[in-house]
């Protein structure tokens, strides 16, 4: 009879405990679950900080560069682009496959400028470098091509193209074009970049 005493006080002890602790568990889920859903309140405390970081900036970056991702090209561009352009640590750096291949696509475009914009807009660039290269494989590589003259013809095109189209979303901007090629001495790589005009 005792037995049964002690079992009957430890229930509400027990039913106590662990209501508490689904109390707790609600709220601490439902805490959780209002941090995770966007705020479409405005914050003014936060624009208000973000807008001292861009008012107190004393530097911005000069330029914008675009160049292909190609892994052959990558150490002579940032080498032509520090030294003989002399903008070492005063750019953006973009590199996407093709260059600005996807720039000439209508369906890509608009998200390709989006992006260039953004660091237009950030970083009051007054000047966009695009790099495009021989042997490319976003216009299907070297082999896609009867010569090499065709190969330049054509993507020298799309690179005036490009100035074109960036001319109009970012009238501000100068924008300069490099061909880059190849050659190969002695197992030795030597890289030219031909300007377009």
């Amino acid at each position: 009879m005792q037995n049964n005493k002690r079992v009957f006080k430890k229930r509400p002890i027990t039913c106590t405990l662990l209501l508490f602790v689904f109390i707790v568990s609600v709220a601490t889920m439902n805490t959780a679950l209002a941090a995770d859903e966007p705020n479409d309140k405005p914050q003014p405390e936060k624009r208000q900080k973000y807008s001292k970081f861009f008012d107190k900036k004393a530097h911005w970056c000069d330029a914008l560069v675009i160049t292909c991702n190609d892994f052959r090209f990558t150490t002579a561009t940032q080498e032509f682009i520090n030294d003989r352009l002399g903008l070492k640590g005063n750019y953006d750096y973009i590199s996407i496959p093709g260059s600005i291949r996807n720039l000439m696509d209508s369906k890509t475009r608009d998200l390709v400028l989006n992006e260039f914009g953004v660091s237009v807009r950030l970083h009051r660039v007054n000047r966009v470098i695009i790099f495009a290269h021989q042997d490319c494989t976003g216009y299907g590589g070297a082999k896609n091509f009867s010569e090499t003259a065709e190969e330049f013809a054509t993507i020298a095109k799309d690179l005036r193209k490009a100035r074109r189209l960036m001319g109009i979303k970012f009238p501000h901007l100068k924008v300069y074009l490099y061909y880059e090629t190849i050659f190969y001495d002695d197992h030795k790589r030597i890289y030219n970049f031909k300007q377009i005009l």
